[in-house]
């Protein structure tokens, strides 16, 4: 399993932080040669960079516990910030360059968030909340004659309703016709959920690397999938 491009990107910053980060503070916090000392001597430095370390290399591969690493090491760092700014550094403007920083760190969270809060690892679950009523859907035929209802479905991957078994790993193939737009979507099964009160049982499935033919008709299917799911919020969904 291979993260998008943009996630790609972000996480090399993130393996890179603990050379990236002093070199930072000193210019952002305007350090003295203590501030940068008193940095490298820091345990919490060094924890953080190594939940920074594997937060990057866990979201590369797009592990389920890479989401909480970063969580922590975005927690760990709004801390020790404030701690650099008010104890060392020589800025005239500490409050300024604290909100600049938040507003930095929040920006990271929200897109790194957008990335891996997909169908295919961290859904988008508001309709779990009542299960599956009011939720538009697209029957499919999965491998081994098992069916499947498409209830969540984005150009990267798509959360699938159906009753039968898989395993976290296994690749299929998902045919998708909608719009007078289809096509086979060859991708990797990354999540699995068990059937409970909340929310239907199912897989998630990330689409594999797509040529330029495919991307195109996926993101039509996409947005036609998605406006017909708008337009028919609050209908039961009939069972399979």
């Amino acid at each position: 399993m291979k993260c998008s491009r943009t996630l790609w990107f972000l996480t090399i910053f993130m393996v890179g932080f603990p050379i990236l980060y002093p070199v930072f503070s000193a210019f952002v916090f305007e350090l003295g040669s203590k501030g940068i000392l008193s940095i490298a001597l820091s345990p919490i430095f060094y924890i953080g960079s190594a939940l920074w370390i594997a937060s990057g290399l866990g979201l590369q591969t797009l592990r389920h516990w890479a989401w909480y690493t970063f969580v922590g090491a975005q927690l760990l760092f709004f801390y020790f910030n404030a701690l650099i700014l008010v104890n060392y550094s020589e800025s005239e403007f500490k409050g300024y360059t604290f909100i600049a920083v938040l507003t930095l760190q929040g920006f990271l969270f929200q897109l790194v968030g957008r990335e891996v809060r997909v169908p295919y690892l961290f859904p988008r679950i508001k309709w779990w909340e009542s299960g599956i009523a009011g939720m538009h859907h697209l029957d499919i035929a999965l491998p081994s004659g098992a069916r499947g209802q498409i209830l969540d479905l984005s150009p990267r991957g798509c959360f699938v309703k159906t009753p039968g078994d898989f395993k976290i790993g296994e690749v299929i193939s998902i045919r998708l016709d909608v719009g007078g737009q289809s096509g086979e979507f060859p991708g990797t099964i990354v999540w699995l959920a068990e059937s409970k009160v909340t929310h239907p049982k199912g897989i998630g499935v990330q689409f594999h690397e797509l040529d330029r033919s495919l991307r195109r008709k996926v993101r039509v299917i996409t947005r036609s999938f998605n406006r017909e799911k708008e337009a028919t919020r609050g209908t039961p969904v009939l069972p399979s």
